[in-house]
Formats: C-alpha cells, sequence, structure tokens
C-alpha cells in the first residue's frame, strides 16, 4: 500500500478538555506535518466536537475507550504507523504550546529519543523525566514504600527525584543524554519507533509510563537526548499535591505492575 508521506506526524490524546486542542492547533505552525487526535471517549458531545477540530485543521480523528494515557497513544501510532510514512513522530499532550522548534536540529539525533524543554506555566521545566538510570536498590526501596502502603514516604521520593534534577542541570551543558522524557512531548525517529512500538505497557498509569519508557529505551540501547533548544509550554503549575487515596491506589498499583515487568 502507498503511504502518504510527511515529515513529522503528531499523535495527540485528548479527553474531555476540548478547548485545549484548539489551543494545540493555534500554537502548531510545523510545516509538512500531520495530526492524529486520538479521543479517549468521554461523552457523545465532546466526542462531535473534538472530531469538528480536527477536521477544520485537516487533522485524522479517532475515538478509542478511555484506557488510559498509554492505551491511547499506542493506538495513535499503530494508526500512524499503518496509514503513513515520516520521518519523526511527536507523543504529544494537547496542552501544549510550542513556543521554539527548529527541525533542522532533530538530523543530529536521529539514532534516539529527543526530549525539549517542558516548561510550565510558573516556569517550572518537567524535562527530564529521570535524568539517571535507578539503581536496582532505588527501585527495591520504592517498591517497599508502596507495598507497605506508606503514603508519607512517597514525598521523599518525589523530593529526591528533584534534587537528581537540580544536580542534572547543573551538568547538562556537559551532558545531553538523559534516562526517560517527561511525557508531554518527545520525538521518535521512524526507525527507533519501529524498534520499539508498542511503547507503552497499558496495565501502567501516571508517572510509571515515563519510567517504563526509560527501561525499555535501556534494554534496547536507545539513547535519549534532553534539547533545551527546543521549548514547549505545558499548561500545568507542575506541582505534586496531596494525593487522595484512590490515586496513592492507582499509583501504587501502576508501581507494582511496573516493578514486577521489570524486575522480576
Amino acid at each position: 500500500m502507498c503511504k502518504t508521506y510527511y515529515k513529522i506526524i503528531f499523535v495527540v490524546l485528548v479527553y474531555r478538555n476540548t478547548n485545549d486542542l484548539k489551543d494545540f492547533f493555534e500554537s502548531n505552525n510545523i510545516p509538512d506535518s500531520k495530526t492524529i487526535v486520538v479521543n479517549s471517549f468521554f461523552d457523545s458531545e465532546s466526542e462531535a466536537i473534538f472530531k469538528e477540530i480536527a477536521v477544520l485543521n485537516n487533522a485524522d480523528f479517532i475515538s478509542v475507550p478511555n484506557k488510559g494515557y498509554g492505551s491511547g497513544n499506542n493506538r495513535g501510532i499503530e494508526h500512524a504507523l499503518s496509514n503513513y510514512d515520516f520521518d519523526y513522530l511527536i507523543v504529544s499532550n494537547a496542552d501544549v504550546c510550542i513556543e521554539k522548534f527548529d527541525i533542522d536540529i532533530l538530523k543530529n539525533y536521529h539514532d534516539g529519543i529527543i526530549a525539549p524543554k517542558i516548561l510550565t506555566l510558573n516556569g517550572k521545566n518537567q524535562n527530564p523525566s529521570s535524568p539517571f538510570m535507578p539503581s536496582i536498590f532505588r527501585e527495591k526501596i520504592v517498591n517497599w514504600i508502596y507495598k507497605n502502603n506508606h503514603k508519607r514516604l512517597i514525598y521523599a521520593y518525589y523530593a529526591w527525584s528533584r534534587l537528581s534534577k537540580i544536580v542534572y542541570y547543573s551538568i547538562s551543558t556537559i551532558r545531553k543524554k538523559i534516562y526517560s522524557p517527561h511525557g508531554a512531548f518527545f520525538i521518535m525517529p521512524y526507525d527507533i519507533l519501529k524498534r520499539i512500538a508498542p511503547i507503552y505497557n497499558e496495565r501502567m498509569f501516571l508517572f510509571f509510563e515515563e519510567h517504563h519508557l526509560g527501561q525499555l529505551l535501556k534494554e534496547k540501547n536507545i539513547p535519549v537526548y534532553y534539547l533545551p533548544e527546543i521549548v514547549i509550554r505545558h499548561k500545568e503549575d507542575g506541582s505534586v499535591g496531596f494525593l487522595s487515596d484512590s490515586i496513592f491506589k492507582l499509583m501504587r498499583d501502576s508501581y507494582m505492575e511496573y516493578f514486577n515487568y521489570w524486575y522480576k
């Protein structure tokens, strides 16, 4: 089958909030690109609006059951690989605005994943998701915390994660490679995508989809490059608030899936 070629394919997963998708298209002026809008179904009204926005912007539209970030993005990537030829695929949230993007810089990093600078509304940089590969010792500690339902200790883990980013930023001028990219916006060359698809374990949610991707890339010996020359604005404050019991349980179940998958 002869497939239409685009330099860049965007896979944009949406849920409920239709205004974010409108803002995404307003900020996206990347030439020779195609967007696939994947709707995690909420209701028929929002589905119809999402479809209308997609059609107005010459984007493909597919609607899937709401099974989470990993599932929705896997379906979008499958659609892209089945229907198009392309050089790069970008997994993007709808609630982002593209502030600075030089396509030519991508050709210098054809052998790995590309993670841009992602700034929240309050100026916090969300990349890297994890700058350094986690040790098995750390993973076992986090596993113990979740397994024994020590919710308060998770905040110590967040503090450690933030400290590791501060260390990375101090050496980022000499070290481009990171462990895992933030999931709001990252770029995959076609050949790399073919090697790792499907990129998500659909039984994992929240932060652990990014941890899973980091492990998958490490297993395949694929580098992740942090490129602050590309700037994305993410419309969230980036803070970690108090975890409700339901969110903690979801995180616990996801981490246990992650730990059992990678550390059998």
